[in-house]
């Protein structure tokens, strides 16, 4: 069930008068959330009640015996690993047991993730398990975040869950209207900004650029349509959950602003950024080496093999390894050159991180190592034209030969920067004051309304969020 989608709405709705008029609180989000995931089809839901049982019981093993953690990630990793990286696998060994045609299960790798956090969390006592299968099975498959996130740990959502089965909880409206708010504003990025960016996108990489003013408008675009479709998912799901009083972690905070790509990550899909390092990164860098002197070199090595794993789970390609190791080792340069030297005018450090962020969504984008050092070789070229990727012709996607013509894309790339500079001024915490200041029937109405309106509008292509396919 897609989030903008008529459907969502009326689901939504439904499920928020029960909840208002019922005091059955967390046993109606639970049921929701399972027939929301149930419409996935039986084999998905299988598969996650398969999981979600097992780690139920590993909890429990996990505080008594910190060993049973190996077992449970061993299940619940390559669960994910064969579901998602079949294929990948086969190609790296040369053998075909993983080729079979399987349609990865929705929201895998996100519930995966939250519940290998929830297990290691536990075993390092960070976490206390889930006594009742009801609680433990919300924290999980909570509607809101559960196809693509925020990833949630125990300690930011674990007591709003017990809360919600509290029958003596009082519903509290104060969020009702922010939450209407960051809905509308989701529908406002994925339906009018990432929907309508994505035909020429399309366009593009399917083609070919037809020179280099087109590579660059067609990676710029596609940059500006990744950020617009999952931060307007991010801001749905947040803004659903506050329509029942749930907090849900920021997962994004106006990234193309940041001055330095340690910064951008810090800002772009921050709890997978949170995740990775508390769990991924840290023991790598902090497993103990002969010498002090190779501990910079380790780090380094652990921040490239931390964000290439980042990149794997994006996606099965080598373009997503070795989009992600580029990040890794921007990551540890830009630390080092302002630890050691001196951090750049802030102008020049958003210029820098903004053209590298760019330039290296060709490997995000691209179908293949190949195609994309095609496309970067026209970015950066002068040639007219992509005229081939390996044997395979290609038409190129030309830019309006009239000088009007490209007056308008240029002036519709800067605006998208301008949006994305309005949007931190939109979010801010002045923004949010004002909302609680006017709430009221008639501003939650015109929210409301506002986003049905939007539902209703005539799609330029129907496409689903990018992140949904991770």
């Amino acid at each position: 069930m897609r989030y903008d989608s008529l459907y969502f709405a009326f689901f939504l709705g439904l499920v928020w008068l029960a909840f208002v008029l019922l005091p059955w609180r967390g046993w109606i989000l639970l049921a929701a959330s399972i027939g929301f995931y149930a419409a996935a089809g039986v084999r998905d839901s299988v598969l996650a009640a398969i999981i979600v049982l097992s780690n139920y019981g590993f909890q429990f093993l996990i505080e008594r015996d910190r060993r049973w953690l190996y077992p449970a990630l061993l299940l619940d990793f390559g669960c994910l690993a064969y579901f998602k990286y079949r294929v990948f696998l086969a190609t790296a060994i040369g053998f075909d047991v993983f080729t079979h045609d399987i349609v990865i299960p929705l929201g895998i790798s996100f519930y995966v993730f939250q519940l290998s956090a929830f297990l290691i969390d536990i075993s390092r006592g960070r976490a206390l398990p889930f006594h009742s299968l009801a609680r433990f099975a919300l924290f999980k498959l909570f509607f809101s975040q559960l196809v693509a996130g925020p990833i949630t740990r125990w300690r930011q959502f674990g007591p709003q869950v017990h809360r919600l089965f509290d029958r003596k909880l009082v519903v509290r409206s104060r969020l009702i209207g922010l939450g209407l708010a960051l809905c509308l504003l989701g529908l406002v990025k994925k339906v009018m900004l990432a929907d309508s960016i994505g035909p020429i996108v399309d366009a593009i990489f399917r083609d070919g650029p037809g020179g280099a003013a087109a590579a660059w408008l067609g990676v710029w675009l596609f940059t500006f349509q990744i950020y617009f479709d999952f931060s307007g998912y991010s801001d749905i799901a947040i803004g659903s959950a506050y329509l029942f009083g749930i907090r849900l972690p920021r997962n994004f905070a106006t990234p193309f602003l940041a001055s330095s790509v340690a910064q951008f990550w810090q800002r772009w899909h921050i709890t997978l950024t949170r995740y990775l390092r508390d769990y991924v990164f840290v023991p790598l860098a902090d497993v103990r080496m002969a010498s002090r002197r190779y501990r910079v070199s380790q780090h380094f090595f652990a921040m490239t093999l931390t964000m290439a794993l980042c990149g794997l789970w994006h996606g099965a390609n080598f373009t997503f390894v070795l989009w992600g190791a580029l990040q890794g080792m921007a990551i540890m340069l830009a630390i080092m050159w302002s630890r050691y030297v001196r951090a750049p005018p802030a102008l020049i450090g958003w210029a820098a991180t903004f053209g590298f962020v760019v330039t290296t969504s060709v490997f995000f984008r691209s179908p293949s190592l190949g195609y994309a050092f095609e496309y970067l070789g026209t970015m950066f070229s002068l040639r007219g034209g992509f005229p081939h990727v390996g044997e395979q012709a290609l038409s190129s996607w030309q830019l309006p030969s009239d000088g009007m013509g490209e007056l308008l894309i240029v002036t519709g790339c800067l605006a998208l920067l301008a949006l994305h500079w309005l949007e931190a001024r939109v979010s801010s915490l002045q923004a949010v004051v004002l909302i609680w200041r006017f709430d009221g029937t008639f501003l939650r109405m015109l929210f409301a309304g506002a986003a049905i309106w939007l539902l209703l509008l005539p799609k330029m292509q129907d496409n689903p969020f990018i992140y949904f396919r991770f």
